[in-house]
C-alpha cells in the first residue's frame, strides 16, 4: 500500500488543530486551509477512526472520548515525525535569541532568579527567560503544546512522554518574628499546634498537604488565623504580629534577614518538598534545551 506521508501527516496536523480549536474555522485559520478543506479533512478523519470525534455544541464543537484518548497519540506521532526531519543546528549561547518557558513555583523562582540572571549575563546575554506561576493541572497540556518549555514542580507519577531530573529536597520549617514573646529560635509541638497562624490560600499546596497530613495523624487541628495570597504577603503579616507561618527552609533563610525571622524545625515529622525538572520528549535532544537543562541543574546545586 502507498502512503503519502506528508498528506497523513497534514491530516493528523488537522486533527490536533481541531482538537485544540473546538471549531472548523478556527481549525482552517491555524493551518491557513480554507474552510472547505478543513471539513473535508474532518470527514477523513471520521471514516480514518470510525468515531464522530466532534459534535456540535453551543459555541463550540464537542469531542467525543475516542477523540480525546486520540490526542496524545496523534501528537507523539507529530513529534516523531518532526524529529525525523527537523535539521539539528549548532547552539551557541552568547548568540542566541531564544526564550524558554519555565512553570515554577514562586519560592523556587525567587531562589533561582539572582543565579540565573548572572549565569545568563556570562554566557549567553540574549537569552530570554519567561516564568509562569504553578499550575500542575494545565502543566503536561503544554508541554505538549510547546507552550512550555519547563515545568519545576513535582510530579509523583509523570507522564510517559516526558524527561525529568530531580533537583533538590527542602524541608518545611516554621516562621515567626524575632522578639516573639513566646518562641526564641525553637518551638514545641504544642505551641506549634496552639499558636495561631498564617497560611497561604492558593499557592504551596503540597506543603499545606505535607503539614496537613502531619496533624492529622495527631488528631489536632491548626489554628488558622489568616490565609493571605502569597509567601512575601505571610512573612509581612509573621514580622508584624505573632502569628506563626511555615516555609521551605531555602526561602525562609533567604527571607529572614529582610523581614527580621527566626527559621526554627518544625516539632514532628513532616514529609520534604521536592523539585524536578520535566520536559517533554520532543525537546530531549534540542542542543538549545540541552544547554538550558544543563544551566538550571547546576545552579539548583547551588541553592
Amino acid at each position: 500500500m502507498n502512503i503519502d506521508l506528508n498528506f497523513d501527516l497534514q491530516l493528523l496536523r488537522c486533527f490536533e488543530a481541531l482538537l485544540t480549536e473546538r471549531s472548523v474555522s478556527r481549525a482552517a485559520l491555524k493551518l491557513d486551509l480554507s474552510q472547505p478543506a478543513m471539513s473535508h479533512a474532518l470527514g477523513r478523519l471520521r471514516k480514518l477512526f470510525d468515531d464522530p470525534l466532534l459534535a456540535r455544541g453551543r459555541g463550540e464543537m464537542t469531542p467525543t472520548s475516542r477523540a480525546l484518548a486520540l490526542v496524545p497519540q496523534v501528537r507523539e506521532a507529530l513529534s516523531a515525525a518532526y524529529r525525523l526531519t527537523e535539521k539539528r543546528s549548532v547552539f551557541r549561547p552568547g548568540e542566541s535569541r531564544q526564550e524558554f518557558t519555565v512553570m515554577t513555583a514562586e519560592y523556587v523562582e525567587y531562589l533561582l532568579l539572582p543565579r540565573l540572571i548572572a549565569r545568563l549575563n556570562e554566557e549567553a546575554p540574549f537569552v530570554r527567560v519567561t516564568f509562569r506561576s504553578a499550575q500542575p493541572d494545565r502543566a503536561l497540556e503544554w508541554l505538549e503544546r510547546g507552550e512550555l518549555d519547563f515545568r519545576l514542580g513535582w510530579w509523583p507519577e509523570s507522564a510517559p512522554a516526558l524527561r525529568a531530573k530531580r533537583l533538590m529536597r527542602d524541608p518545611l520549617v516554621c516562621i515567626a518574628r524575632q522578639g516573639h514573646p513566646l518562641l526564641a529560635g525553637a518551638i514545641t509541638e504544642d505551641q506549634f499546634m496552639s499558636l495561631p497562624h498564617v497560611i497561604q490560600s492558593e499557592r504551596m499546596k503540597s506543603a499545606r498537604r505535607a503539614i496537613e497530613q502531619a496533624v492529622l495523624a495527631r488528631h489536632r487541628h491548626l489554628q488558622v488565623q489568616f490565609k493571605v495570597q502569597d509567601a512575601l504577603a505571610l512573612c509581612n503579616v509573621v514580622t508584624h504580629s505573632d502569628l506563626i507561618g511555615t516555609l521551605p527552609e531555602r526561602f525562609a533563610r533567604a527571607l529572614a534577614t529582610k523581614f527580621a525571622l527566626q527559621v526554627m524545625p518544625i516539632p514532628m515529622a513532616i514529609a520534604e518538598i521536592r523539585q524536578a525538572m520535566y520536559w517533554h520528549e520532543r525537546t530531549h535532544n534540542e542542543p538549545s534545551h540541552q544547554w538550558f537543562r544543563q544551566v538550571i541543574s547546576d545552579l539548583a546545586k547551588t541553592l
